[in-house]
C-alpha cells in the first residue's frame, strides 16, 4: 500500500469518527467557579488532580471534596451546583446543545451533600435532568433543591425553589419549596420529614455596600447585600432561572479590536431567560445567544420575586456573548435591568412623578467612568390623552445629558424614538420604572474619538405623584 493511499484511508477514517462523535461532546460541561480547601477532580481515566478555580469540568469527571473542601460549579446551561465537605459528585452524562432531545444533565451524588439551581437543560426537558443517589433519584419540577447524606447513611432532600420529585423502587414523592423527604433504602419509599437536608451554610462573612446614590422609599440609604469576591454563593429566594421577567440592556462590543455600541436586546419584552443568584444576574439568554459576566461593578436589588415587585440592575464591566458554543464577541460595560413588568398599568388622570432610587455609574465608549448627576421621570397614564399615555425623562451625567420629553407607550415597555432610552414599568401599579440609556458624548473633556456613554437608572413612584 502506498503512503498516499494510506494517508487517504486515515483521512476517511478521521472524517467518519468526526461524524460519529461530533465535536460538541468534547466541550466543557462547566467551570469551577469557587474552590476552598481540599478539592480534587477525578478524570474519566482515573487520574486525580487538584481542582483550581477557573478550571473546566468535563462530562465524566468526578469532583471529590475533603473535610475542609467546598466547590461550586457553573454549568454551560446556567445551572449551579455547590458541593459541601466530604462529598463525591460525578457528572455522569452532560450534553448542552440547546436541543431538548439531546440535552442531558445526569449526575451522581455518591456521598456528602449538595445544593443546586437548575439551568436551561431542566427547562427544555425536565425528564433529562436527574440526580442519582445510592437510594433514590431526584427529578425536577422546578429549579432549586438541596440533598445530603446523614451519618446513618440515610438521604434527606429538601425543595428550595418550586418543586422536585424524589423516587425509588418503593415509590415517589413530590415536594414543593420548603418540604423535605428522608430516604433510608432503595426499596423503601421516601418519607416526609421536618428535617432539612444537611447542607451547612458557608462560614463566610457577607459584606454590604451602598450602591450609587440609592435611597429607599423612606429616604434612607439603601444597603444592598453583595457576596464577598470569589466566595461560594448561598442560594436565597431571588435565585434560579426565570422566564417571567423583563430584561433590557446595552453594551460595547469588541470586534476586530474595534468597539461598537449596541443594545443587547431589541426590546425589553423579548423572549429569553435570566439566571439570578440572590437577585444578581449571572446569565442572560436571548435569541439563541448567551451573555455571561467576567467582572462586574456595583448594582442593586429591590423587592422579591415572590411578591411580584422585584427589580435589579447592574453593570458587567467585561463579559462574553456566545452563539451556541461559539464566542461571538467580548462585552464591555454591559448595563442592564431585570424586573417583573407591571401587568396592568394605571389609567388615572394626572401625572405620576418618580424619584431616583438606584443607578449604575455611567461609562463611556473609551472605557472611562463618569459621574451620575441626577435624573427625572414622570408618566401620564391617561389613556384618553392626545396621543395616548406618555412619559418624560431626563438623565444628567458628566459625559452629557439626555432629554426625552415625549415617549409614548401602550404597555409596560417603552422606548424613545431616538433610541437613547429603553425600559419598563415594574411592580404593582407601576410603582417603579427602570431604563438603560445610550447617547453620544458631548462633554468637552470627553470628546476624544467621539463615541457614546451608557448606564442604567431605577425610579420609585412618589406617594403624591399622580392620582
Amino acid at each position: 500500500m502506498t503512503t498516499s493511499s494510506l494517508h487517504f484511508k486515515r483521512t476517511l477514517f478521521a472524517i467518519a469518527l468526526t461524524a460519529a462523535y461530533p465535536m460538541h461532546v468534547m466541550a466543557a460541561a462547566g467551570v469551577a467557579q469557587f474552590i476552598a480547601g481540599d478539592v480534587n477532580v477525578r478524570k474519566s481515566d482515573g487520574k486525580l488532580d487538584a481542582l483550581q478555580k477557573g478550571k473546566d469540568i468535563d462530562s465524566g469527571d468526578a469532583i471529590v471534596t475533603g473535610s475542609s473542601g467546598r466547590a461550586q460549579v457553573k454549568f454551560t446551561d446556567g445551572g449551579l451546583v455547590s458541593l459541601q465537605p466530604n462529598t463525591e459528585f460525578k457528572i455522569a452524562n452532560y450534553v448542552d446543545q440547546a436541543d431538548p432531545k439531546q440535552d442531558r444533565f445526569l449526575v451522581d451524588l455518591l456521598r456528602g451533600s449538595m445544593r443546586a439551581i437548575t439551568g436551561l437543560i431542566g427547562k427544555r426537558n425536565r425528564d433529562n435532568y436527574r440526580v442519582t443517589t445510592t437510594t433514590a433519584t431526584i427529578g425536577i419540577r422546578g429549579s432549586g433543591f438541596t440533598a445530603g447524606y446523614r451519618p446513618d447513611g440515610s438521604l434527606v432532600v429538601t425543595a428550595e425553589l418550586d418543586a422536585i420529585e424524589v423516587s425509588n423502587s418503593g415509590g415517589s414523592v413530590r415536594l414543593i419549596a420548603g418540604e423535605s423527604v428522608r430516604v433510608t433504602s432503595s426499596t423503601q419509599a421516601p418519607q416526609r420529614t421536618i428535617d432539612k437536608a444537611p447542607v451547612p451554610t458557608p462560614g463566610l462573612q457577607q459584606r454590604t455596600e451602598t450602591t450609587g446614590n440609592q435611597t429607599a422609599a423612606n429616604g434612607t440609604a439603601l444597603i444592598v447585600p453583595r457576596p464577598p469576591p470569589s466566595a461560594e454563593v448561598s442560594l436565597g429566594p431571588n435565585s434560579g432561572m426565570f422566564t417571567n421577567v423583563t430584561f433590557v440592556g446595552n453594551y460595547y462590543k469588541n470586534v476586530d479590536n474595534q468597539t461598537v455600541n449596541e443594545f443587547t436586546y431589541p426590546s425589553p419584552t423579548a423572549n429569553g431567560s435570566v439566571t439570578l443568584v440572590n437577585g444578581n444576574a449571572t446569565t442572560f439568554r436571548f435569541d439563541n445567544a448567551t451573555y455571561t459576566p467576567i467582572s462586574t461593578a456595583a448594582g442593586g436589588t429591590l423587592g422579591n420575586i415572590s411578591t411580584n415587585d422585584f427589580i435589579t440592575w447592574g453593570n458587567w464591566v467585561t463579559g462574553t456573548r456566545q452563539q451556541g458554543m461559539v464566542l461571538v464577541s467580548q462585552l464591555e460595560n454591559h448595563h442592564y435591568l431585570v424586573g417583573q413588568p407591571t401587568a396592568v398599568l394605571p389609567t388615572t388622570v394626572g401625572v405620576a412623578s418618580y424619584t431616583v432610587v438606584g443607578n449604575t455609574t455611567p461609562t463611556s465608549y473609551l472605557g472611562t467612568n463618569g459621574l451620575f448627576l441626577g435624573a427625572t421621570f414622570s408618566a401620564n397614564f391617561d389613556t384618553a390623552a392626545v396621543g395616548g399615555p406618555m412619559l418624560g425623562v431626563t438623565v444628567n451625567t458628566s459625559f452629557g445629558n439626555i432629554s426625552e420629553p415625549f415617549v409614548y407607550f401602550s404597555n409596560s415597555a417603552f422606548a424613545s424614538a431616538s433610541g437613547t432610552v429603553r425600559g419598563f414599568f415594574s411592580g404593582p401599579n407601576a410603582n417603579r420604572a427602570g431604563l438603560v440609556y445610550n447617547a453620544p458624548v458631548t462633554a468637552p473633556n470627553n470628546t476624544a474619538f467621539g463615541g457614546h456613554f451608557n448606564g442604567a437608572v431605577v425610579f420609585q413612584r412618589s406617594p403624591t405623584g399622580g392620582d
